[in-house]
């Protein structure tokens, strides 16, 4: 099986937690608010949303629970986060005026409190067993592209954020040194690395630079690549009339989608669906027009016409998915690679060469095991361990000596960068090298490069000689479509000024009250903002596992959540992708690692991966005590009278 479909899980699992890390990241990196008990808010969020999408208890077999509304899921979620963002500021209320250690021990006893409930009221959720049964949204239309109407108006959908986000970032990516769009239609010659006239996307130099625009055009279709360089000059009148005419074009289509899909909803008789059909027409047309980057939903709405028509008058034609989601799927690894060459610009070859060695080693280190492992027996596999072991303590002792004499050997540049380089290139070999291994000992090359195309075009799956958009699939573009609207809420959220009058609790809570702010009424509504998307992430967790017991709520989730937090950064809401990226690829790594001991030992390797990523947080400590990225910090200028 190519990797591909091991990188969309990853993918859901990372988006959830970086959604529950963003609440945590609103509490404690913020406010200063200790709260060792996130997880009870998860599990708030994730047992309202799935006993409200439940059928009566009365139709499943062997299974007790209260509710039972069979309701669908996008207002059971909506209402799972409203009630875990409620009790949040119930247990603020009484708990909030607490020092900081027993506020976290009461939040602490109150999550064990939830969870021995959950365990043990039969009649609430099923007790010890499982609540199961749940069917998961849209699942009858996959997979995609089909020959129904709503396959076609899911498929454009799933283009629609693809394409959105895809224009977005590419019209980030020239001008995220400075900071500073360009607005001036590209005649000033910056130095900021814009897109503008003469100048290329990746900021790259002569042809390279060009070959690489080339690259990012043709694997956009070309609508992404003119709408990124388009966003960075300035709009006219006549085309913000044109942009919102589009928009409620768009928004009128998808307002019609809503009222079909919400026209089981009647209070008193009486049927709203149109109500949420004008809601979303109303939120479609205005994020249009007031959309940061007006272009990009403008190419994402685009292309998702298109795709909507090709897959309404092809049917399950695998030529439509290949036409707008293999493109897309190249993009990801285009992109990608122009991202870290530009991040790590100020690296030399040498540098690279190095990171590269370190995870040559690293994966050479194994190789003893994998030789002599396997079918060879058991004292074969018992040589091979203890001479897999001696190599990689020796690679680590190595690595700690390169890193405490780097000042010696080194070019300059932190460490802690060559090792995140390191890691980049494992997950290259890894990903592109290893897993050719096995289909080239099964079938020769030809196997190896359908391998490879599989796992470059990673948002199809290839069944049966054909490719498709599996529902998998469709959870993740679901997961991160949710995780990149969370992460732009919080983000205006902390800039305003209650985001500030939040830091400035955090900092010194006397100078804040002396200011005349509330304090007290901060940090409850902190504590429910934080709370409120642990119970969103909850309810994500119900769709994708179909199941839940109380097993899943231990108190180790909450740690997880603060592991995301202390590798990305405090106060820094991108550091949390980055931290519950970082944590689930190690959880990944180690899993695969473990798949190449004897089977004895396989299990003590996993169970050793804590020890591991204790060890890891011990390192990003030692070397960067304010997490990979750091604290966002703001300066504001303040002008002369």
């Amino acid at each position: 099986m190519a990797l591909s479909s091991s990188l969309v899980s990853l993918g859901i699992i990372v988006g959830i937690y970086a959604i529950l890390a963003l609440g945590l990241n609103i509490k404690f990196g913020y406010t200063g608010l200790l709260d060792i008990g996130h997880v009870a808010f998860y599990l708030v969020g994730a047992y309202v949303t799935a006993l409200l999408v439940l059928p009566p208890a009365s139709e499943q077999q062997f299974a007790t629970y209260i509710l039972g509304w069979n309701w669908p899921w996008l207002p059971a979620i909506a209402v799972g986060t409203l009630v875990a963002g409620l009790l949040g500021m119930l247990v603020a209320l009484p708990a909030i005026r607490l020092r900081e250690d027993y506020l976290a021990i009461a939040v602490l006893g109150i999550s064990v409190i939830l969870k021995r409930v959950v365990q043990s009221e039969g009649w609430l959720a099923n007790g010890p067993g499982s609540l199961r049964g749940f069917s998961q949204p849209f699942r009858e239309h996959f997979p995609l592209p089909g020959d129904t109407l709503a396959a076609a108006a899911l498929l454009g959908f799933v283009v629609l954020v693809l394409w959105t986000v895809a224009t977005y970032l590419l019209a980030q990516v020239g001008t995220e040194r400075g900071g500073e769009m360009a607005t001036d239609g590209g005649k000033a010659n910056r130095t900021d690395g814009g897109v503008t006239a003469g100048r290329t996307i990746s900021d790259t130099p002569g042809i390279g630079g060009w070959v690489v625009d080339g690259l990012l055009a043709l694997t956009t279709l070309g609508v992404g690549y003119v709408a990124a360089r388009r966003s960075r000059m300035e709009t006219s009148e006549s085309e913000q009339r044109l942009l919102l005419g589009a928009g409620a074009l768009f928004g009128l289509a998808a307002g019609a989608v809503a009222w079909q899909a919400f026209e089981w909803w009647t209070v008193f008789g009486v049927s709203l669906n149109w109500l949420f059909g004008v809601v979303v027409f109303a939120g479609v047309t205005a994020g249009f027009y007031g959309a940061n980057r007006r272009y990009a939903p403008m190419a994402g709405a685009v292309v998702a016409a298109a795709a909507f028509g090709a897959a309404f008058v092809a049917g399950d034609s695998p030529m439509v998915a290949f036409v707008f989601l293999a493109a897309m799927s190249l993009f990801v690894w285009v992109f990608g690679a122009v991202a870290v060459a530009r991040r790590y610009s100020d690296l030399s070859g040498r540098d690279f060469a190095i990171a590269l060695g370190l995870a040559i080693v690293f994966v050479a280190c194994f190789a003893p095991l994998i030789v002599l492992g396997g079918g060879s027996g058991d004292a074969m596999s018992s040589i091979g361990l203890f001479v897999t072991m001696g190599l990689l303590a020796a690679f680590l002792y190595g690595v700690y000596y390169l890193g405490s004499n780097w000042g010696r050997f080194g070019s300059g540049v932190e460490f802690v960068r060559i090792v995140g380089v390191g890691a980049i290139w494992l997950f290259v070999i890894r990903y592109f090298v290893m897993a050719n291994i096995v289909p080239f000992q099964r079938a020769g090359v030809g196997a190896a490069v359908n391998n490879t195309v599989q796992n470059l075009l990673w948002l199809m799956k290839f069944q049966a000689g054909t490719a498709e958009f599996d529902y998998s699939r469709f959870l993740l573009v679901l997961t991160l479509a949710s995780l990149g609207m969370l992460y732009y809420l919080s983000e205006i959220t902390v800039e305003s000024p209650f985001g500030r009058v939040l830091k400035a609790i955090r900092e010194d809570e006397d100078v804040a009250t002396s200011l005349g702010k509330n304090t007290f009424a901060y940090k409850v509504q902190s504590m429910m903002l934080g709370s409120a998307l642990a119970g969103f992430a909850g309810g994500l967790t119900a769709i994708y596992f179909q199941s839940l017991v109380h097993t899943m709520f231990a108190p180790r989730v909450t740690f997880i959540a603060f592991l995301a937090l202390i590798i990305g950064g405090t106060a820094n809401n991108k550091g949390m992708i980055l931290g519950a990226t970082i944590y689930w690829a190690f959880q990944k790594a180690t899993a695969d690692i473990a798949a190449f001991f004897p089977t004895a030992a396989r299990s003590s390797v996993q169970a050793l991966r804590l020890a591991f990523i204790g060890a890891l947080l011990i390192v990003i400590l030692y070397y960067r005590p304010e997490g990979l990225w750091g604290e966002k910090r703001t300066v504001a200028e303040v002008a002369e009278e």
